[in-house]
């Protein structure tokens, strides 16, 4: 069963994944994908929020090699939003603006990695 989620964007956008369980089969599309889990009701908590150019590839056969979904798996995560994104640039703008204003767990970096890339080390 196709559970379908919505999830805010910027300036009152609205973004609608398919949501299944965790170990479902996806085919080679290219999107944006959340790991999460239901909280109750409606409420869903975003663990880690990505982009593919094939969710196939992502996550069911790179899965084991994913570490922003391990960290999902180890805080809870039971599910993948799915939703089909064609076109890098819009790929990559949708994946942004949903780990700004979601800011998923498993999306932050730590301070100290933060300013090793900013500092170019």
């Amino acid at each position: 069963m196709v559970l379908k989620v919505t999830w805010p964007g910027k300036a009152g956008k609205q973004y609608t994944f398919d949501t299944y369980p965790i170990g479902t089969e996806f085919n080679p599309v290219s999107g944006v994908y959340i790991a999460c889990k239901c909280t109750g009701g409606v409420n869903w908590n975003a663990f880690y929020v990505g982009e593919t150019q094939s969710f196939h590839d992502r996550l069911n056969t790179g899965l084991e090699h994913h570490d922003g979904l391990k960290c999902a798996r180890r805080n809870g995560a039971t599910h993948l939003g799915v939703m089909i994104v064609h076109g890098d640039a819009n790929r990559l703008r949708v994946e942004t603006e949903l780990r700004h204003v979601l800011n998923p767990v498993c999306n932050r970096q730590p301070a100290n990695a933060l300013a090793s890339i900013l500092s170019g080390r």
